[in-house]
């Protein structure tokens, strides 16, 4: 069995994930991490999560461990930035970088589809990582696995497809994440700027959108968004603090893809706290496909779990790493590779 050489860049919530399942892996083996924390720099890649020790200690110096561990993929999990407009901006040039030294990346950062949403990013990208004969994947839980490569997978059981929603969520009061801030939980909401966290949000996940309705063939006329916030009817206390009555709570984002007045695709989003108290707005992780038959409905439960929420965000990085190393160079898409299977 071919064993991969995967170098982990970012230690945080997904980066423990993976490094857990590369741990457990028969077919994938830890050669790198890298971090800038310097609480984790030089000490033991597992230890620092407190799983069984892996005799590699964490580096803030990425291009090194490149050049020095002869790996087969990096595994991009660095921190999103916020430009000035409020939405979500990875740099695509740190990605260039890496394929540059002739390494394979995988990333769960949101520059997603961007043949649709930045095609000038897209093309350069691509050429980069033809150049160097190397690959580029975008992934993870959303966008990636579940929006767009599992509705489009179920989509193939359809005789016509009409419209697919896929509905999804998660309860932040127990994330540490320094990014849970832009929601504005225990804000004032005349105090709070919610056009734009809009650009923010919509910045993050519409790539699916693009993708969904560009594997079903449709051309949108345009791609409506909207954002309802809601306001909390008694004093919540998740981790991070109190956060009072009549303050935010909870946020729906809503992104549909129209064509000829019709809504054809549409992805809808909630964050919110204490959903275990307060069920408005409700996080349903439903699939929902119109045609032929009338009506497909797949629920799918237990996807973002509190406890190990980002596990099923680095399941479709690590899983696909087989099929990146042995495919083709360029800006790949997960639809058009090899079936992702778990590895082992």
């Amino acid at each position: 069995m071919k064993k991969y050489r995967v170098i982990v860049w970012g230690l945080g919530n997904v980066g423990r994930a993976a490094i857990r399942m590369i741990i457990n892996s028969q077919q994938l083996e830890l050669v790198g991490a890298v971090d800038v924390d310097p609480q984790k720099i030089g000490k033991d890649a597992g230890e620092i999560f407190g799983f069984k020790k892996t005799g590699i200690s964490v580096s803030d110096k990425l291009d090194t461990i490149i050049k020095t561990v002869n790996a087969d993929v990096v595994l991009d999990y660095t921190p999103l930035v916020r430009d000035e407009k409020g939405c979500f901006s990875p740099s695509a040039q740190e990605i260039i970088h890496v394929l540059q030294l002739k390494q394979n990346v995988i990333t769960t950062l949101p520059i997603y589809f961007s043949q649709a949403t930045d095609p000038q990013m897209f093309n350069e990208i691509d050429t980069i990582a033809k150049q160097n004969n190397v690959s580029y994947l975008p992934s993870g839980l959303l966008p990636g696995a579940y929006a767009s490569y599992i509705p489009v997978i179920l989509a193939g059981i359809m005789g016509q497809v009409n419209k697919i929603i896929v509905q999804s969520g998660e309860d932040d009061q127990n994330n540490t994440s320094s990014w849970v801030k832009v929601f504005g939980y225990g804000m004032d909401p005349e105090k709070f700027p919610h056009e734009r966290l809009t650009q923010g949000i919509v910045s993050y996940y519409v790539s699916g959108v693009y993708e969904i309705g560009k594997r079903l063939g449709y051309t949108f006329d345009e791609v409506k968004t909207k954002h309802d916030y809601f306001t909390a009817p008694t004093d919540l206390h998740p981790k991070f603090g109190l956060v009072k009555s009549g303050t935010i709570y909870g946020h729906r984002f809503t992104m549909t893809g129209v064509v000829n007045g019709q809504e054809k695709v549409s992805l809808i989003y909630v964050h919110k706290i204490c959903d275990d108290l307060i069920k408005e707005p409700q996080i349903d992780n439903k699939i929902i496909i119109n045609g032929i038959p009338s009506s497909l409905d797949i629920s799918i439960n237990g996807m973002m779990p509190l406890d190990e929420s980002y596990a099923t965000s680095a399941a479709p990085t690590v899983n696909a790493i087989p099929q990146v190393v042995t495919g083709p160079a360029g800006y790949l898409q997960a639809l058009d590779l090899p079936a992702i299977v778990p590895v082992v």
